[in-house]
């Protein structure tokens, strides 16, 4: 039954995390914070459920090599590219800087230089599995902070490979032989680049022929031992730690066509191990010299996030971001990472440090990783707090935006997906705007393409006042920051309660809230998305457009409660994966604004959903060629119209509602009963129910449909 030790140990970690993880779903706290206590409780030094933990550090580390290979997958090179300068210089400053501000201070109460170099560069690291969760539950990840974070992150997962072949040159520093250590250096980076060539040549023909086969259980297996394949050709071949092998296999199948499908087979797993990760961090920490060092240790754990706190964020400033984000930033940053544990053990048994320097080192990071969720929920309001209070000189760059240029213009806050959709059809109507953003790329380009563009913050009253929100008629707010979006929107009806507010948000949860706090109309994705759908579907059943757009008014008017509430429909709308669509609910509310005929709005829209919203992705589309009759039906050039019961049309003839006199439109036919009566005489009787199938332009269907509006009782 010795085989069954590591089974009754999971299944331990099991019955305790998941009821204790629970507990603190429901009181609203992360379960990251959950599954470390219960490490903590049933652990050797609390309830001793399990007193041996080296098979617990199996299944960890298998869980640590899994995050790296989905963050593999998710960040290719591409994605690295992309964040080149953030991840090369911002990552650089942050460790080295932080290992310089911590090892300074160990040096000065121990005068041990290794022990100063070994803890500076254990506390510079943060973890990438408990910040990058905590995004992925507040929808943060595309945030500004979060790109920043990711950027470091990355890079501190990358220097642990560096750190790994110098922490034994730091055992003895008075023969130290700089070669010796270039040499090391070196030969991994030689290991690092054959395991990546070696990887990219097997493992893309070896998925290639796996998918030939169509076998789902095939495909996965096949995943599972590349992932475990290339973290053990990587420790063999380059000396590298596993989970850098699998952040390596990680990338090299995220250039191949079968990245999507890897992520879904790989996410169970990754989940279920991740949690015996934390788990296994709370089962390191001792309750005994926790209660006897209490003080000594919570001071460490404050201190280290003083110290991260304050050499971060002068990096972020130097950045060009405002000190809200530099906060959030460092804040978010501020724990130690799990790589820290591995080079820890590492020095420990190297006697860089000492046992009983290492226990105290490990209470430290344990406490650090529970503070964390907390301080990065408190983040953003502590960022907004700290700017309001120091009130730092910004240096937002206007560029080619002038204060008080316009007048009845559109200000869009966020240049992403949504904010570049709007801009591109202001551009085609003629509508003068311009655009706050963070980032400099993304505001590079919309200069580039000819905008108006300012690079700042919008919590900043000087920046709005630079855009011109105090003449401006429409304000769009469309960030992935839920903080800077309330205080935003508060500001800006501050500095003008006449401006119309539209605002972009994740979460039905928000409408209320961002509502209250002065938003004229709030979208949320998840809802517009679902009524996007439910149009579409009832349009291809040829329900009548005017009953669609009486659900479509019905749930909007109710700020989308009917949509919140338990729906008696049997269908139920799940993995919407694609929410480009809430793009175009928000581009015309803001034309809708300005005037613009429902017929111009109504084009638009149809010609990005004819290409697939591929007009969304890029700068410039050909115009839509018609090329057959089914074409010019789905430009809706015929509608259908319902004749309600209580309809002043019903008992009237074609004749005497005039359709043709009074909107233009033609009647093609009239189906009454489940059967179509074509090409209706001018004498056919109008009944309740009636459907009316009518023919006209953009302009005359529109004028059709307020027709029959104005018909209803």
């Amino acid at each position: 039954m010795e085989n069954l030790q590591i089974l009754k140990e999971f299944v331990i970690i099991l019955g305790v995390s998941i009821p204790v993880a629970f507990l603190f779903q429901k009181i609203k706290f992360p379960s990251i914070v959950g599954f470390i206590i219960a490490g903590v409780l049933i652990g050797p030094g609390g309830f001793k459920l399990i007193s041996d933990i080296s098979s617990v550090n199996m299944l960890a580390e298998i869980g640590v090599i899994l995050l790296l290979f989905s963050i593999g997958l998710e960040f290719s090179l591409s994605k690295l590219v992309s964040i080149g300068k953030l991840l090369l210089v911002g990552g650089t400053l942050q460790v080295f800087l932080t290992a310089g501000v911590v090892g300074t201070v160990v040096y000065f109460f121990t005068k041990n230089l290794s022990l100063a170099l070994l803890s500076g560069f254990l506390v510079s690291l943060s973890s990438t599995a408990i910040v990058l969760k905590s995004f992925a539950d507040r929808n943060e990840e595309d945030s500004p902070y979060g790109n920043i974070s990711l950027g470091i992150l990355l890079f501190q997962d990358l220097f642990v490979i560096p750190l790994m072949v110098a922490v034994p040159f730091l055992k003895d520093l008075e023969n130290f032989q700089p070669l010796l250590l270039v040499k090391a250096l070196f030969l991994a980076v030689l290991g690092l680049a054959a395991v990546y060539f070696i990887g990219s040549f097997v493992l893309n023909r070896i998925m290639h022929y796996i998918v030939r086969l169509k076998n789902r259980e095939l495909f996965t297996l096949t995943v599972v031992a590349a992932c475990l394949g290339t973290a053990y050709l990587a420790y063999r071949i380059g000396g590298l730690s596993l989970s850098i092998g699998a952040f390596i296999a990680g990338i090299i199948l995220s250039k191949s066509d079968y990245s999507h499908q890897v992520i879904s087979d790989i996410i169970p797993f990754k989940d279920c191990f991740n949690s015996v990760f934390f788990v296994s961090i709370g089962m390191l920490l001792s309750t005994q010299f926790l209660l006897g060092n209490l003080f000594g240790i919570l001071g460490g754990a404050f201190l280290i996030t003083v110290l991260k706190v304050a050499a971060i964020i002068p990096i972020v400033l130097y950045f060009k971001y405002p000190l809200r984000i530099a906060v959030i930033v460092g804040l978010c940053l501020s724990q130690i990472g799990e790589f820290s544990f591995i080079l820890g053990k590492f020095g420990n048994e190297l006697n860089i440090i000492s046992l009983a320097d290492y226990e105290y080192f490990i209470a430290v990071a344990v406490v650090s990783m529970i503070m964390s969720p907390f301080l990065i929920m408190a983040a953003p309001g502590i960022g907004l707090f700290l700017q309001k209070t120091f009130k730092l000189s910004a240096k937002e760059n206007e560029d080619s935006a002038k204060k008080d240029t316009y007048k009845n213009h559109v200000v869009i806050i966020g240049f992403g997906l949504n904010g570049r959709n709007l801009s591109r059809v202001l551009h085609e109507t003629g509508i003068k705007h311009v655009i706050i953003d963070l980032d400099a790329e993304k505001i590079a380009n919309a200069k580039a393409d000819g905008d108006s563009v300012i690079f700042g913050d919008f919590t900043k009253k000087e920046v709005l006042e630079s855009a011109g929100i105090k003449q401006a008629k429409v304000a769009v707010i469309a960030i992935s920051d839920p903080a800077a979006t309330e205080h935003g929107i508060w500001l800006i009806k501050q500095i003008n309660p006449a401006v119309y507010t539209i605002v972009r948000t994740r979460s039905n949860e928000d409408v209320a809230e961002l509502s209250k706090l002065g938003a004229d109309e709030v979208i949320p994705e998840e809802f517009e998305t679902s009524i996007e759908i439910f149009s579409r579907v009832l349009t291809r059943f040829h329900i009548p457009r005017n009953v669609i757009e009486q659900e479509v008014m019905i749930i909007r008017k109710g700020n989308y409660g009917m949509l919140r509430a338990p729906s008696p429909l049997p269908v139920k709308l799940t993995n919407l994966k694609d929410i480009l669509s809430i793009s175009l609910e928000v581009f015309s509310k803001v034309l809708t604004r300005f005037h613009v005929p429902t017929s111009v709005i109504e084009k638009e829209m149809e010609i990005i959903r004819k290409g697939n919203f591929d007009m969304s992705r890029t700068p410039s589309l050909e115009p839509v060629k018609l090329m057959d009759l089914d074409d010019i039906l789905n430009l809706t050039l015929t509608e259908t119209v319902l004749i309600k019961s209580g309809s002043k049309a019903v008992g009237k003839t074609l004749i005497e509602i005039n359709l043709r006199a009074e909107t233009g439109t033609t009647v093609i036919a009239v189906v009454r009963d489940g059967k179509a009566n074509t090409n209706p005489k001018g004498e056919f009787v109008l009944a309740g129910n009636d459907v009316i199938v009518i023919l006209g332009s953009h302009a005359e269907l529109d004028k059709a449909m307020q027709y029959f509006g104005g018909l209803e009782v």
